[in-house]
């Protein structure tokens, strides 16, 4: 029983924001808190560190936004990415360039691009309320900046998922996440996507 609490532990500290411990242990830089988080004997100490005894829920989520509180650390932030690349799908289907292709693939990823141009167009095209990309840089001449716009409008959109679980699965989502962002959450007219991404993500689990 206590190699299975002991290895539950781990996982639930595996799956946490670094920058939670960080805040915590600011002494230390973040390599080592990484290794502390893989470090067994501590688990159970970092846990009540962090506060988060009980996690993750062990009642069963109840739609595909709590399931989503589930993924890994970086599975968040994959999903972040493909809420980003739908928002902007648009500009994303005009890069033809090899080399504009070439940056939004080592920033982003394929996948990530591929996955944003096919299901913006689908969404669309099926109804789904699709929210304006806001000010964006000039596709043509800015292939960086409209990187980091997807970027940066997945964190949004994944703040604005954080914010609206509460209980065990809004303490979860929030450990999962950077403890601190200079983002603000997208509004609710983003939340047709996030919802679209979070189905999306679960029924491949």
């Amino acid at each position: 029983m206590a190699v299975s609490s002991e290895m539950k532990c781990g996982q639930m500290l595996a799956d946490i924001h670094p920058s939670h411990l960080q805040l915590r242990l600011p002494m230390l830089h973040r390599d080592t808190v990484q290794k502390l988080q893989t470090c067994s004997r501590l688990s159970e100490r970092l846990i009540e560190l962090l506060d988060c005894q009980g996690l993750p829920p062990v009642h069963p989520p109840q739609d595909p936004l709590e399931a989503l509180a589930l993924q890994p650390e970086e599975g968040l932030q994959r999903a972040g990415r493909h809420m980003g690349a739908v928002v902007y799908w648009r500009s994303l289907a005009k890069q033809v360039d090899r080399q504009a292709i070439t940056v939004l693939d080592t920033v982003l990823g394929e996948n990530v691009r591929l996955f944003g141009i096919r299901n913006g167009a689908h969404w669309a095209q099926s109804g789904v309320p699709m929210p304006s990309a806001g000010p964006s840089p000039e596709p043509d001449t800015d292939i960086a900046g409209l990187a980091r716009a997807v970027t940066d409008c997945g964190w949004s959109c994944l703040i604005r998922w954080r914010d609206s679980l509460t209980g065990d699965y809004g303490r979860l989502a929030t450990l999962k996440l950077p403890a601190r962002t200079l983002l603000p959450a997208a509004s609710g007219a983003y939340d047709p996507i996030i919802l679209k991404v979070a189905e999306g993500v679960a029924a491949h689990v």
